[in-house]
């Protein structure tokens, strides 16, 4: 890079850092906002409040279970970009895009939430510090979400993400989050969580069942049903033998990243291991990364494909994340990442996967990347799974 292009770079981004600390809304914002619409501070702190009293509470068999519309379990809660510039920052990555990553990780604390409002014990109020039963609900499953749309929500408008449940099994629940902003739906997440006892976490515990209550709702709950239920489908594998890598080809072990870290308090969620908004976003990253060093050329996440949480991480665990290139599509301009997460087990002296990860990146210019040869059993899982996993989404 020349002197002038580092200067236009360096001033491209004071510009941007000026923009976005020294902001001011063009209408003055309401400082009341309505009661049911919460931040994300007001969320955390309910949140909290009820993990906390999961330490000593005690199942009561006098409290039944219900079957509850979804309307009550809905939940709005607002991303204050228009009038704090810390948020503002947070949120907000060196091109002046909203960052992904962190929109998942908000999206990962509205979601479960959710599931707590269809749990809470008194429907008249609009918060969840006391539930049916002292359950805890933990991510299982990250749905197929285009993330394309999002790259066109604004830092200088407030954000609000609209959570409600909708699907229920005997102890699983499925939350849908809508990411809006200034009344437009820019994105549709849809995480899947399993109930668990909050004072012995190996048991399971049933949920609050929904009720659809209008022919929509009837629909979605029986779309819902049938994409949480199907069973996923496997490849068929025989003799594997192994490709050569020819001219216009790389293998796919050496587009292998790498990053290893420590879990630390700051990376702990209400029940005190490691939260799984955190794990996708350093997840995104990672692969965001690799997808950086392979393409090298301007480039966007278009989805999360599949996410796949397998085991509770503690903190102070070291953790491992990888990514690899598994199919490249150049027709499309896209490719595909796997990315896992590993926690390193001292006793056994070895990382035991936790974690995975399924990305699809875009990029903005017609490309030619080489494509990607696997020569182990992951590799060729992850390539047949990436080819497969929008068929059954």
């Amino acid at each position: 890079m020349s002197a002038n292009a580092s200067a236009r770079a360096l001033q491209s981004k004071g510009s941007l850092m000026s923009n976005l600390k020294n902001y001011r809304p063009k209408y003055p914002v309401q400082p009341v906002r309505h009661p049911e619409l919460r931040t994300m501070d007001q969320l955390y702190d309910c949140f909290y409040k009820y993990a906390r009293q999961l330490i000593s509470a005690r199942s009561n068999p006098e409290i039944t279970l219900e079957t509850r519309r979804m309307a009550e379990s809905e939940l709005k809660v607002v991303i204050p970009l228009a009038t704090d510039f810390k948020a503002r920052l947070n949120m907000t990555d060196s091109n002046g895009h909203i960052r992904m990553g962190r929109l998942l990780e908000a999206v990962d604390i509205v979601a479960p939430c959710a599931c707590y409002m269809l749990n809470r014990e008194d429907l008249s109020l609009k918060t969840f510090e006391t539930g049916t039963l002292p359950r805890m609900f933990v991510t299982a499953r990250f749905h197929q979400t285009n993330l394309s749309n999002g790259f066109g929500l604004s830092p200088y408008r407030d954000i609000v993400l609209r959570g409600k449940v909708t699907w229920t099994s005997d102890n699983k629940a499925e939350a849908t989050v809508n990411v809006i902003q200034n009344k437009s739906e820019f994105l549709t997440a849809r995480l899947v969580f399993s109930s668990l006892d909050g004072t012995n976490t190996s048991r399971k515990l049933p949920t609050n069942q929904l009720f659809p209550s209008t022919p929509i709702e009837k629909f979605l709950n029986q779309q819902r049903n049938d994409a949480n239920t199907a069973r996923p489908a496997i490849p068929e594998l025989g003799a594997i033998e192994l490709p050569l890598v020819q001219d216009g080809q790389q293998a796919m072990t050496s587009t292998t990243v790498e990053t290893t870290t420590i879990a630390q308090p700051e990376h702990e969620n209400p029940y005190g291991s490691v939260f799984g908004g955190f794990l996708v976003r350093k997840g995104l990253e990672t692969a965001e990364l690799c997808a950086k060093m392979f393409a090298k050329t301007p480039l966007r996440v278009a989805s999360i494909d599949d996410a796949e949480f397998l085991k509770v991480v503690e903190i102070g665990s070291i953790l491992k994340f990888s990514a690899f290139i598994c199919n490249v599509d150049n027709k499309e301009q896209r490719f595909q990442i796997s990315s896992q997460v590993e926690v390193y087990n001292s006793e056994t002296n070895t990382f035991e996967l936790c974690d995975r990860f399924l990305f699809t990146f875009e990029t903005k210019e017609e490309i030619n990347l080489p494509q990607v040869v696997p020569h182990n059993m992951q590799e060729f899982v992850a390539q047949w799974k990436a080819k497969n996993i929008a068929k059954t989404n």
